[in-house]
């Protein structure tokens, strides 16, 4: 049973966190260009970002697709470091980026559920299949 849920599982995570990483970077980018601010798929506030938030976004992106691409090469730690970067952008955004005027309290258990997500996605799935990843 385990094996033969090995490949629906690996597939349903890449293009989980593949439409995460498109649905990210197509609000990035719109937002800033547009001059609107980014809109959170949940919460009713807007985030406007800098020039330099907007780099240091782009940024984040790019090594994130560099982990998806780790994950679908079956290597275990792409989904570490998805994770670690998702946590450094995440304080980033607190203490000198853009969502230090958002309310903490609003979307701080937004974002431990996301988090809770993505960890059991891209860790706890190459865990299991241990055998698989490298």
């Amino acid at each position: 049973m385990k094996e033969t849920l090995f490949k629906p599982l690996h597939w349903i995570m890449l293009i989980l966190i593949s439409l995460d990483f498109i649905d990210t970077t197509y609000r990035i980018t719109y937002g800033y260009f547009s001059g609107q601010g980014v809109q959170p798929p949940v919460g009713d506030f807007n985030v406007q970002l800098s020039t330099l938030d907007f780099i240091v976004s782009v940024i984040f992106q790019l090594a994130i697709a560099y982990t998806i691409y780790m994950l679908y090469s079956m290597k275990r730690s792409g989904g570490y470091y998805l994770v670690g970067l998702n946590i450094l952008f995440v304080i980033y955004g607190f203490v000198i980026g853009p969502f230090s005027t958002v309310p903490a309290g609003e979307v701080l258990p937004l974002i431990a559920g996301f988090m809770v997500f993505y960890i059991i996605l891209v860790i706890g799935i190459p865990y299991l299949y241990s055998d698989k990843y490298e």
